[in-house]
């Protein structure tokens, strides 16, 4: 019987849903009375399960795909009958994967690959169905809104987040229970990442999306994620997993996987006030610092002691503890031990620069794979092909804006699109566009065009789903209420608290209910409140935005943007001062952030202009956290805080610092690949016999007895390569004394028209040239030292065969005379 062991659970299930959507739950009961058994317990196991967002958002035929798929694979699929049944209804059935948009999906893709795996094990069909991925998305970074997986799919681009959950989504279609893994931020790099576990044969094994190897259990990302302090995925059933929980995100729950891909230790967190009496309850949030700031990876409540136990790996992390309104912090290594205290109500010293350590774990990952030279090759020339076919896909690519077309002229649609991102413009239906265009367009005679068009007809809020809303808004809406909303538009905001209930149980916290969905469920995450307010400010036409700073609601009142709430209005002032050092990038090296006395909020202030050496800002009065951060080549980050308050009306001066590391803290040592170069003769060089060559002169000798190279990846004629050739070469002499140990690696003999290039070789005519394809090897070169691994020149100090020291990629101003300083030239 379909869903046997967990029919009666899931019957008990909807009774509850049905009791706090009643309303739903009788459309959705109606929708079912003409359809057979199985698929009533596939539907409500689904509805008594997802997000309420889910609910409102979507259509009752849009899970209708999920369900009769995963039917037809329950009666079947070989593979269905070899893992637990709550594997199939969370792995398999589940239409969710991630924050992404939900669309059917599922039958689809199985009519696309079903060919490719007939008759192949699980094992088989994962590697093949990720090859064909390979071939229909590859990476392209974009914003934070996740696409679904069939527009992903149609785009034939993602960013790692949309890879997975479009690998999930193909996996799932074909009965192979599949998760997205994510790293919420690393530990050793300003970044996060997300890849994907099957399972196969009796356990979960994990491969990047979209990037097929030979084997499971393998990826580039294989050593950073043992640098992780947390690696989880989320699991959205009602019944508690078999698997280690770290704490809720709203109503599912965060599975802790660290354990598979990192050392790690158990460690507890003992909450307390002043006295040392227990905070039993409170919330604690494990953070580390990425990009800048403190972000969490861990969010988890107190028991009854006080006390949360986790398991992460081995670094630092700030502790986070709010109670009954009181704050508290620390900044603990794992290292030192398996217990700390995290006290409340401690105070930091204001306008004092105070140090701290954020230490990043060491890369204990594999670096060696039992796999023969002949699958690799196969593996990479498959690759190739897929890189190729799906590139051609890429380029008869049509956004869907286009066919907003029909009917207007370029001149009338470009200025709307200009203010779309490009996934916007690559995936919104044009319908919803146009009837945005048309029902905004009553009220464009009132506002110039840079207020009308980004902050009216603008359909965009934040993040969520584009929907039509402005017609569904004017109907719900009485003439008397829309005047008085016209009148005030802060009377929008009290309706909303007044009738829009927040329910974050029920809700998956980074997901957003459509405007329309808000007002019929009358549940909305408080996310969704802010974007509900500005649908229906927009659709009466008052110009209105969320904040790009803090994301406070406003208005435009004719002069200026107003804050609806009191407590956002910004009426302090604040000049940043760059110091000595002149190289400030926000969210990079230094953050603000604001604080309510019970946790932080990072102010985006990455758009504002320094203007000799200063930066002005108008922010709320309060109390207020800036962070600077130095990170070393090795991960860890020299970090300095610095806490001030500010009043109203008041006008404050901070000078910013940055702590500085020594030449020895530069060095990052890790293995790298065994690239195959090829020499002017077209002999095949690899990097070890490169690496390896003795030393001649024992002034430039190192480790043992062989000499340190300097391997350039260069991209002639680009900037950043043109800046590091004309720094060597001004730098000339120091250079004359190691040029037999530059390594200059270049796509293809043409590099060697440059006259840049030319002049260099010609001035330090001992520097060896060889030739590569810049392809897998480069990559994972630059990945295995830690530094982007998209950016060129990417420059690798090495000591020995295949040892790697230091790394850098771009430019950067002193970088020549810095590799000198690593050679003690």
């Amino acid at each position: 019987m379909f869903l046997e062991k967990n029919r009666d659970r899931i019957e008990k299930d909807f009774e509850d849903f049905s009791r706090e959507l009643p309303g739903k739950a009788e459309e959705i009961e109606k929708r079912m009375e003409t359809l057979n058994a199985d698929i009533v317990i596939g539907m409500k196991y689904l509805y008594s399960n997802m997000p309420y967002s889910d609910v409102g958002n979507y259509t009752f035929d849009t899970y209708l795909d999920y369900v009769q798929q995963g039917i037809w694979l329950w009666e079947n699929s070989p593979y269905v009958k070899k893992y637990p049944e709550l594997y199939f209804l969370n792995y398999v059935l589940f239409h969710r994967t991630n924050d992404e948009e939900i669309k059917p999906c599922r039958t689809y893709f199985w009519e696309k690959i079903k060919d490719r795996i007939q008759g192949m094990s699980m094992m088989e069909a994962v590697l093949e169905i990720n090859h064909w991925c390979a071939g229909e998305v590859m990476y392209q970074g974009t914003d934070m809104r996740t696409g679904s997986a069939l527009e992903i799919y149609r785009s034939g681009v993602g960013r790692c987040g949309e890879e997975a959950v479009f690998v999930v989504n193909v996996l799932r279609s074909a009965g192979i229970p599949a998760r997205p893994v994510y790293v919420p931020r690393w530990s050793h790099c300003d970044d996060n990442h997300a890849w994907v576990e099957v399972w196969c044969d009796g356990d979960w094994h994990y491969l990047g999306a979209c990037e097929p190897e030979a084997v499971l259990d393998k990826g580039w990302f294989t050593n950073a994620a043992s640098r992780a302090m947390m690696i989880g995925s989320r699991w959205y059933d009602r019944a508690m997993p078999d698997e280690d929980v770290i704490g809720k995100d709203g109503m599912n729950r965060i599975i802790n996987l660290l354990g598979k891909y990192a050392k790690t230790k158990r460690i507890t967190i003992r909450v307390e006030d002043l006295e040392g009496t227990p905070a039993g309850g409170a919330r604690v949030q494990a953070e580390v610092m990425n990009y800048g700031e403190f972000s969490p990876v861990a969010k988890i409540s107190a028991d009854e002691n006080g006390c949360i136990s986790f398991v992460t790996g081995l670094g630092s992390l700030l502790i986070c503890a709010v109670y009954e309104g009181t704050y508290g912090e620390r900044v603990i290594d794992t290292r030192d031990g398996d217990e700390f205290v995290c006290t409340l109500g401690e105070e930091y010293e204001d306008e004092l620069w105070v140090d701290f350590d954020m230490i990043a774990p060491e890369d204990t990952g594999r670096t060696k794979w039992n796999i023969s030279k002949e699958q690799e090759e196969e593996n990479n020339r498959r690759i190739a092909e897929e890189g190729e076919h799906c590139r051609r896909k890429i380029a008869k690519f049509q956004p869907l804006w286009k066919r907003c077309l029909y009917g207007h002229t370029m001149e009338e649609v470009e200025p709307m699109m200009a203010v779309l991102s490009e996934k916007d413009r690559r995936d919104a239906f044009p319908e919803v566009l146009e009837g945005h265009y048309q029902e905004a367009s009553v009220y464009r005679e009132f506002n110039p065009d840079e207020i009308y068009i980004p902050y009216v007809w603008n359909p965009r809020v934040e993040n969520e789903v584009l929907t039509k809303w402005r017609k569904k808004i004017l109907g719900y809406f009485d003439k008397k209420q829309r005047d008085a909303f016209e009148s005030d538009p802060k009377r929008i905001w009290t309706w909303i608290k007044e009738n829009i209930s927040v329910r974050n149980d029920k809700e998956r916290l980074t997901a957003y209910t459509t405007p329309g969905a808000a007002l019929d469920l009358k549940i909305a995450g408080e996310k969704s409140h802010k974007v509900l307010f500005v649908a229906i400010a927009r659709t009466l036409g008052i110009p209105s935005r969320l904040n790009p700073t803090d994301g406070a609601i406003e208005y435009w009142d004719g002069i200026k943007f107003v804050p609806v709430l009191e407590e956002s209005r910004k009426e302090a002032h604040l000049t940043v001062l760059a110091g000595e050092n002149e190289n400030w990038n926000y969210y990079q090296n230094w953050t603000i952030s604001v604080t309510d006395g019970k946790g932080y909020l990072t102010l985006d202030f990455s758009g504002s202009k320094w203007e000799n050496g200063k930066l002005e800002l108008d922010i709320m009065p309060g109390d207020y956290r800036i962070l600077t951060g130095n990170r070393l080549p090795n991960g860890n980050i020299l970090g300095k805080r610095y806490d001030f308050h500010i009043e109203k009306d008041e006008t404050k001066k901070v000078e910013l610092e940055l702590r500085e590391y020594s030449l020895e803290e530069m060095l990052n040592r890790h293995s790298i690949p065994d690239s195959r170069l090829r020499n002017k003769d077209g002999e095949v060089v690899l990097i070890s016999q490169v690496t390896g060559t003795p030393c001649a002169d024992e002034n430039l000798e190192h480790g043992d007895g062989v000499q340190r190279k300097i391997f350039f990846w260069l991209e002639e004629g680009r900037e950043p390569t043109e800046h590091i050739l004309n720094e060597i070469m001004d730098l000339k002499e120091k250079y004359e004394k190691i040029q037999q140990n530059l390594v200059f690696i270049l796509r293809n003999e043409d590099a060697l028209k440059n006259a840049t290039l030319c002049r260099c070789l010609e001035m330090l005519p001992k520097i060896q040239v060889f030739f590569h394809d810049f392809g897998k090897d480069k990559e994972m070169t630059a990945r295995r030292m830690y530094v982007d691994s998209e950016k060129l020149p990417l420059m690798v100090v090495t000591d020995g065969a295949c040892q790697g020291m230091f790394a850098s990629v771009g430019y950067s101003v002193g970088m020549a005379d810095m590799l000198l300083r690593i050679f003690h030239v």
